[in-house]
């Protein structure tokens, strides 16, 4: 049975595909059907169920004869499809959709009988829940957005979604509170998203996304926060943020990042406002502790041991009696090999991890002390430093961190006291030009805003809480 040009040129198209099937039915003696779908991802028990019974019924009592009899009369749904081309049809076949042509309409029409394996919403691993919803993000753009949606039940909270990747086609949705976000901001993201969908063959991660958009792709520092729970994500979208979630990626980036906001977890708002206050100012002491700690006790051994108390001076030259290195090789070794035991907890299954983590770094720190390869003093600054690094819920910002520890204890190496506040002044000038969608980084301290600051790293009272940052703030 011959096929109609149009028809002729699709199935031609997929003729390199496996999972691609067509199939000519007839109806009658001058009619037959025509069905082309990918049948890994279309339900082939709804056609033989319900799409052809249909059409034979309405075949039988003549009532295909155009095409608004069959939207009159049948019982299943399909739509017209007009100019077809290769491009539309893999927009259709690929999300489940099954093509139909009818020879004696010479028209083509849409059935969605999708069957897409999605994984059940479980507990996300990114960010541990204590008292918090056990739901998190899964692959599934629509799933996210009914957990969304479940929770932000009205008009005022928008989503909008589009297609990025000539290749990929991955859909991205933009949330956001009308009532609250920038207009500005809300354009330039817009914007941003537009350009790029053509300008990329895939889109397979939040961090292509999130280079690719940002105000500073080549930037240390992460300039969006990624979440897998979709509490934080209400919870930002409600002060004047947007999130975007991506199609077959377990999580939301969420935009403007500022470096407080990174501070805080999806657990803060679970918790009493003094306790969870506590936790955070903790975390920011962390990571201070964790990028400079190392080059500190670096410059003070190595150049400056007459600001040492003359007791502690006395234990950490004892403790070092028989090392063969220099301090800042024996702490750049102790660092690398506690960062490797850190990497090799993330690579391995979690109960592993964990194991190798904590008992291969008692073993092996212990040995290595024993062996006089490195002295205790400086296990213990090497690891109170990787410890408060851990503190931080971003690993992207935990990666950061590592980087500067690094490049913090080698100008201390060399230049002593001078090094480390040289180090200290270009994290901090580094920060200070970096902008997160328009927003400084390091909001609200520059520019400076006195209400923003203490509710930025603070949790105030619920009651005082429903506030969107003045550098968010759509007015004036």
């Amino acid at each position: 049975m011959s096929l109609s040009k149009p028809m002729q040129t699709l199935v031609d198209a997929y003729a390199h595909c496996a999972d691609v099937r067509y199939s000519s039915i007839p109806l009658g003696i001058r009619s037959n059907i025509t069905l082309l779908y990918c049948k890994t991802l279309c339900d082939e028990k709804m056609i033989n169920r319900n799409l052809l019974p249909e059409f034979k019924r309405l075949y039988s009592r003549d009532e295909m004869n155009t095409f608004e009899e069959i939207e009159k009369f049948a019982a299943i749904q399909i739509e017209r499809l007009d100019n077809m081309t290769v491009g539309i049809c893999d927009d259709l076949l690929f999300k489940g959709t099954i093509v139909i042509e009818i020879s004696h309409l010479s028209a083509m029409f849409a059935y969605c009988s999708p069957q897409i394996p999605v994984r059940q919403t479980e507990e996300t691993n990114i960010e541990v829940s204590i008292r918090g919803p056990k739901d998190g993000f899964v692959e599934s753009v629509d799933t996210n957005l009914a957990l969304i949606r479940r929770r932000l039940p009205v008009n005022t909270v928008a989503i909008e979604t589009m297609r990025v990747g000539t290749k990929t086609r991955t859909r991205v949705s933009i949330v956001y509170d009308t009532d609250k976000i920038n207009p500005g901001l809300l354009n330039d993201i817009r914007v941003r998203l537009r350009e790029l969908s053509d300008q990329i063959e895939e889109l397979n991660s939040a961090t292509q996304l999130e280079e690719r958009i940002s105000d500073h792709p080549y930037s240390l520092f992460p300039l969006s926060i990624y979440t897998g729970r979709p509490d934080f994500l209400t919870s930002c979208v409600l002060r004047g943020r947007f999130a975007l979630l991506i199609d077959g990626v377990p999580g939301a980036m969420i935009g403007p990042a500022t470096l407080t906001m990174l501070l805080k977890t999806p657990e803060d708002n679970h918790f009493n406002y003094i306790s969870s206050s506590f936790g955070q100012l903790l975390r920011l002491l962390s990571l201070l502790v964790a990028m400079f700690l190392p080059s500190f006790y670096i410059a003070l051994t190595g150049y400056h041991q007459d600001q040492i108390p003359f007791p502690l001076l006395a234990t950490i030259v004892n403790t070092r009696f028989g090392v063969p290195f220099s301090t800042p090789m024996e702490m750049f070794l102790v660092l690398t090999l506690l960062e490797t035991f850190k990497e090799a907890g993330y690579r391995l299954p979690s109960m592993i991890g964990q194991t190798l983590t904590v008992v291969g770094g008692l073993i092996i720190g212990e040995a290595a002390i024993r062996a006089g390869l490195t002295s205790p003093s400086m296990v213990v600054i090497a690891a109170i430093s990787i410890v408060s690094g851990s503190t931080l819920i971003s690993q992207t910002l935990s990666g950061s961190v590592s980087i500067i520890r690094y490049a913090a204890v080698f100008l201390s190496s060399l230049l002593g006291m001078y090094g480390f506040m040289i180090s200290v002044i270009v994290v901090i000038v580094y920060l200070s030009g970096l902008s997160s969608y328009g927003v400084s980084y390091i909001a609200p301290f520059a520019p400076v805003s006195l209400k923003d600051i203490g509710r930025s790293i603070l949790n105030y009272p619920r009651k005082l809480k429903s506030f969107v940052p003045k550098y968010l703030n759509k007015k004036p």
